[in-house]
């Protein structure tokens, strides 16, 4: 599907964050060259394939092309909610047969740090949103924490020195449906209960959607929808709206900014004006007061047209 999507749209935007208040943006082949290198880290660091990654961590680049880089390793990619304590990680990682956990900073770091000697599958832990690591790891795990930077350096490098061949393989030998990812439950009323998601009834619910809603798919190639990225992606509804479906609308991802839900979404929403936006109840409930507030300062006309529409 992705590379379906990259044959035919390679130059147009696929990804975007805010670095320093700029946007930097992945193309569509960018995008797929660093899930390579993510993918032939895996298989570089010789991670078997049905084994899982946990991500823990606010919507990034990183975030996806981890998520993708496990399914072209032929591993599961699992989210974890960044509200979870090292016992909910623990529980998770050990219940999904984690190999590799990849974390946003060095505060979900030490959570893993703190479990670790608990988790005798965990291998190695990749931070992708610090220049530095924390001066806490114990001195036997310095060699199992790893930079995104470096990361996927050691991916890049393998990947030349191999010509791909082994993840072509693993690429080629998954089916529509193998199991593509673990979703788990917040774990309110006891342990999380994780389910999993094949391949095909993400592809098959894309295909399905957008016959429904023709209108989202661009008649001209060359036009570009825009979505943004805020739900927590340990959700199945941001995995299919935010991460799956926007490929098959060669759309732009754009991430919000990690205080989306304390009000800057508001912020990202204006300047970015995206196509479709999947929400939950209180942000519509939050732009619903808004709208009221303001028609409040309106003039007699407008006041009128804000109270019919409510």
């Amino acid at each position: 599907m992705i590379e379906t999507s990259v044959s035919k749209y390679p130059k147009l935007p696929c990804l975007k964050v805010k670095r320093d208040g700029q946007w930097k943006t992945w193309t569509y082949e960018e995008f797929l060259r660093e899930i390579e290198y993510f993918a032939n880290g895996l298989i570089a660091l010789k991670i078997p394939t049905f084994k899982s990654l946990n991500i823990i961590g606010f919507n990034d680049p990183a975030w996806f092309i981890g998520f993708y880089g496990a399914i072209f390793a032929k591993m599961i990619p699992v989210g974890v909610y960044t509200t979870n304590g090292p016992d909910a990680c623990k529980y998770i990682a050990d219940h999904s047969e984690a190999e590799v956990v990849l974390v946003e900073n060095n505060i979900h770091l030490q959570k893993y740090l703190e479990i670790w000697d608990s988790l005798p599958d965990l291998k190695y832990i990749i931070v992708y949103n610090e220049t530095t690591l924390s001066n806490e790891i114990p001195s036997n795990r310095k060699s199992q924490v790893l930079l995104w930077k470096d990361f996927l350096e050691i991916g890049k490098k393998f990947g030349l020195d191999t010509e791909n061949e082994q993840l072509y393989r693993r690429k080629e030998s998954q089916k529509p449906g193998n199991c593509c990812t673990i979703v788990y439950t917040s774990g309110t009323t006891g342990p999380p209960k994780g389910v999993m998601l094949c391949h095909d009834s993400y592809t098959w619910l894309c295909q399905r959607w957008l016959q429904d809603h023709a209108i989202l798919v661009p008649s001209d190639p060359s036009e570009v929808r825009k979505v943004v990225s805020y739900l927590p992606l340990s959700h199945v509804a941001a995995q299919y709206a935010e991460m799956v479906l926007p490929l098959y609308m060669n759309a732009c991802i754009h991430f919000a900014l990690p205080t989306a839900l304390q009000g800057t979404i508001v912020e990202t929403l204006r300047e970015v004006r995206p196509h479709v936006l999947l929400s939950v109840p209180r942000l519509w409930e939050k732009i619903e007061e808004t709208l009221k507030a303001m028609s409040h300062t309106n003039g007699f006309p407008k006041k009128n047209i804000g109270n019919f529409i409510y």
